[in-house]
């Protein structure tokens, strides 16, 4: 049988591509699977600063006000006080010619911080008040020992009255998880706010020289004692201002002159 050149050509020509083309599969690089690391959400940090330039907007930020004091009074936590009393006589008519102090750290005016005083219960003057009325930090989604809570506070200067002034804060926590604001319903309640972090002055002394300071004065709390993991989620913190059987002209036992008390320039602090 007669073989044709041309078919013998074109045979010999797929042959050789065949073999080139097994050859060049051969010598390909493997399939490479590249695997992306995980992504792990970024955790936020619950540090923050509060300055206290306007108490108004505090509620919107998760801050909560809760007066509990007996009877009830028509302010509680407030802008700073430091009003003009040109025309005001205060303790046992003795004239003064501001209530309260400028801020420590003012961004505007002198009232940049929050204050408290006798005013939060209706009958302070009278001698027959129970005070207790608090400012309650926004929730804090992990609070862990070894955080720290900073913060400036002071009490009127009272050099230009005719008694001593006594004043008593403190900073309670809620540890529970639960991430509530319930402080109860009476002066002496303090619901799910069970842990003492601070207590100011909690023997009532006159607050010159040895009871609430009456200078701007910094207080830092570490966080400890906290159990398990040494973490809670969903915790507070609050300022508690109080006095019992109090008034602006003395309680009943002729010894507690609440005044006025501001705090400003709060820090909570996570430990890195």
């Amino acid at each position: 049988m007669k073989i044709n050149k041309l078919t013998t050509y074109t045979c010999s020509l797929i042959t050789m591509l065949s073999v080139a083309i097994v050859a060049c599969k051969k010598d390909a690089a493997p399939y490479e699977r590249v695997i992306a690391p995980p992504v792990f959400p970024v955790v936020a940090d619950p540090s923050f600063t509060e300055e206290f330039d306007n108490v108004g907007d505090l509620t919107t930020k998760g801050w909560v006000f809760k007066n509990n004091s007996f009877p009830i009074g028509g302010s509680g936590w407030r802008q700073g006080r430091y009003e003009s009393a040109s025309v005001v006589q205060y303790k046992f008519l003795a004239p003064v010619a501001f209530i309260g102090f400028p801020a420590y750290s003012a961004s505007s005016t002198p009232n940049d911080f929050v204050s408290c005083d006798a005013s939060c219960s209706s009958d302070a003057a009278t001698g027959t008040s129970d005070i207790s009325t608090w400012l309650i930090s926004p929730k804090i989604s992990t609070i862990k020992n070894g955080d720290t809570i900073s913060f400036y506070t002071r009490a009127v200067y009272d050099a230009n009255y005719p008694v001593y002034l006594t004043d008593r804060m403190q900073v309670r926590a809620n540890f529970s998880g639960d991430g509530s604001a319930n402080v109860g319903s009476s002066p002496t309640s303090v619901g799910s706010f069970t842990t003492t972090l601070l207590d100011i002055n909690s023997a009532y002394a006159n607050n010159d020289p040895s009871g609430y300071p009456e200078d701007w004065t910094k207080f830092t709390i570490i966080v400890s004692g906290i159990s398990g993991t040494g973490s809670v989620s969903n915790a507070r913190f609050a300022f508690r201002y109080l006095a019992s059987d109090a008034g602006i002209f003395g309680g009943l036992a002729g010894t507690n002159y609440p005044s006025v008390v501001g705090v400003d320039l709060l820090k909570f602090s996570t430990k890195k």
